[in-house]
């Protein structure tokens, strides 16, 4: 049994209102999922909220730094007048009941934006609370550019957000939802991201932060840019959502058949046509932790975890990818299990142990030894098992899972010690020390920063321990370096010339291998390895585009201020 000691000094810390919502969800948790698993999820809380705890003084700090006072925003709303671009963005929002205390912030929100060039439709849902029908008549009366549409009846939150997409006249159309909250800069923000690029963005999103119940800010979420195998895995882009007008259309709207992931299905229609999807590293969203909200409880709506793993399985099918989606474990956390292909051989470089065969069996793929890659005949090279070890056969079809996806070249499972907390979980570039690995010594099973250690993620780097690569990759970008010595070295090399080659690099939590050595922080890399390393990606190692710049490289629970 679970040690509740941790979860009742975390709970005694809580607000009175954090406290009411703690014991409502261990309440549902208990009727649904028992006691046993109940004691789990709290202890498991516990200590991800006594990290982030860790943390509150140093993103307090970085809030003072970055959230723009009056006299900056002034200035921002001069500089929006001279914009190149200046789209019209249309906020659409669905309402359904929301009370006036959040929908009246909400408002003010938005007429406090910095740029200008904004209309606001909002979608009211059949609402039958007069409170909030006057709220609404209140709001529409502030602002010329605001306006509300109602249906006759509540026809789900898919239907109020395409009313509200039917009457936008936007370039682009930006979601948001009735109890949260845009910070003053948002649009300013975006509007100027999209000016850095000589084509706009089709999509562009933002990173997010939370309120609680009290108005305090909390739970800061720094993403990382565009990933499609950890969007696989969860709806990590979120809020702000922003994508153009007509792209939305097109892909036909918002489907009423996966109402509450409605965003996530849309999202993954999105991701099939768009040009090019970019990434705001800046916080200018807030979501309400209102108890009935996703921001408040990841399960507080389970029907948005169903919906999300039929938008995700329909994304599948309509790929023509074969595989199926199942649960992570966590709501709003999936796998996409890919089916492998045939029955591949997996070329095996260097030596490894006689069990190989179990796992190659377990996959259903072909397994041949070879010393080097050179004689290798295989569909995939596989390296660096000599010093690895495996409590069970599947890892190897775990890490093949992923590599069936388009565009994957290259997939590093997650290495844990005999303690089975991580060691390595694929690298983030650091400009002095060239890698780190920012979840070394996290237990696995506490989920990591918004689900790190249970998502497929997107890594700039790997190191060469299991790392699983797909030979006609490896053929195209000339193999490893030769004047490199170490395996890391080389692997940190091989998987940035592959992205250079339009490849992506994934790394598994769902293939585990245990792995000797003592904890670290970064890679042993020879001095004459590294300054070549250095020389050859000098401008690739100032900047990870998978792990934020306002996040510690070592860590992914340390903000930067």
């Amino acid at each position: 049994m679970p040690d509740l000691s941790l979860y009742w000094r975390t709970f005694m810390k809580r607000s009175p209102s954090e406290r009411a919502h703690l014991l409502r969800t261990a309440w549902l948790w208990l009727r649904t999922e028992g006691p046993l698993a109940t004691v789990r999820r709290l202890t498991q809380g516990a200590r991800r909220v006594n990290e982030r705890d860790a943390s509150t003084d140093s993103y307090a700090e970085w809030c003072l730094r970055h959230t723009p006072d009056a006299r900056q925003l002034a200035a921002m709303s001069e500089a929006a007048r001279r914009f190149a671009y200046r789209p019209l963005i249309s906020i659409i929002t669905p309402v359904y009941n929301t009370e006036p205390r959040w929908l009246e912030p909400c408002a003010r929100s938005v007429i406090e934006q910095a740029y200008d060039r904004w209309e606001w439709h909002i979608g009211n849902d059949g609402s039958t609370r007069p409170e909030t029908i006057a709220a609404l008549a209140r709001i529409a009366s502030l602002d010329p550019r605001i306006s509300v549409h109602a249906l006759p009846a509540n026809r789900g939150i898919s239907a109020a957000t395409n009313l509200a997409l039917s009457h936008a006249r936007g370039d682009y159309v930006a979601l948001m939802d009735s109890d949260d909250a845009l910070l003053p800069h948002a649009l300013y923000r975006m509007v100027e991201r999209l000016n850095e690029r000589e084509t706009p963005a089709d999509v562009i999103y933002s990173d997010e932060d939370k309120l609680d119940l009290d108005g305090n800010r909390c739970e800061a979420y720094f993403k990382p840019d565009w990933s499609p195998e950890h969007f696989l895995s969860n709806m990590y882009v979120c809020h702000l959502l922003m994508a153009r007008r007509e792209l939305v259309v097109e892909v036909g709207g918002f489907r009423s058949a996966f109402d509450f992931s409605q965003d996530y299905d849309v999202m993954l229609r999105l991701m099939e046509r768009a040009r090019r999807i970019d990434h705001l590293s800046d916080i200018v969203y807030h979501w309400r932790k209102v108890p009935t909200s996703g921001a408040a409880a990841g399960d507080a709506k389970p029907p948005a975890h169903v919906a999300g793993r039929r938008a995700l399985q329909d994304y599948l099918e309509r790929n023509h990818i074969a595989g199926e989606i199942v649960d992570a474990g966590t709501p709003g956390f999936y796998r996409a299990r890919c089916r492998i292909e045939g029955r591949p051989v997996v070329s095996v470089v260097g030596g490894a142990p006689p069990a190989l065969d179990r796992a190659a069996a377990v996959a259903g793929v072909g397994i041949e030894r070879v010393p080097s890659p050179e004689p290798a005949t295989g569909a995939f090279l596989l390296f660096g098992l000599d010093r690895l070890e495996w409590a069970d056969d599947a890892w190897l079809l775990a890490l093949l899972e992923p590599a069936q996806l388009p565009g994957v070249a290259a997939v590093a499972p997650m290495l844990v010690g005999e303690d089975g907390r991580i060691r390595e979980a694929g690298f983030t570039l650091d400009p002095q020390h060239l890698v780190r690995t920012p979840l070394s010594g996290c237990d696995p099973a506490d989920g990591g920063y918004f689900g790190s250690t249970l998502v497929l993620r997107n890594v700039a780097a790997a190191g060469a321990a299991g790392l699983l690569v797909r030979r006609d990759a490896f053929a195209q970008v000339n193999g490893f370096a030769p004047a490199l010595r170490g395996p890391d070295a080389r692997a940190i090399d091989l998987c940035l010339r592959l992205r250079d080659a339009g490849y992506r690099v994934v790394h598994t939590p769902w293939a585990r291998l245990v792995d000797r050595r003592p904890v670290r922080s970064e890679a042993p890399i020879g001095p004459e390895d590294a300054a070549l390393l250095r020389s050859t990606w000098a401008a690739a190692f100032q900047a990870d585009p998978y792990h934020s710049r306002h996040l510690a490289t070592e860590s992914f629970n340390r903000v930067r201020v």
